[in-house]
């Protein structure tokens, strides 16, 4: 079938083109400035999850370093007790 379209007609549809292109542009720059928000927003999460894992590994190594110290001074006392204990006994005999 053969349609025969008026100068009108043909002015309409290239209105309405024109439009849904502008529309489209719109469309597409929400769309990558949504994009943008997200990766910025990833990066800043994948930054603060870094720095909290790094900020751990260093509590780690400062909580190890703090239990040898606690168990090295918790010898040192135990050695002592038993010294003050084998002294009292030479007075005491």
């Amino acid at each position: 079938m053969i349609r025969i379209v008026s100068t009108l007609r043909l002015a309409h549809l290239e209105y309405d083109s024109r439009a849904a292109r502008e529309h489209v542009r719109e469309v597409a720059g929400s769309a990558n400035e949504a994009f943008g928000e997200h990766v910025r927003q990833l990066y800043a999460a994948t930054d603060r999850a870094e720095r909290a894992e790094s900020t751990t590994s260093e509590v780690g190594a400062i909580l190890s370093r703090a239990l040898q110290e606690l168990s090295a001074a918790q010898q040192e006392l135990l050695l002592k007790d038993i010294e003050l204990r084998r002294l009292r006994q030479g007075v005491t005999a």
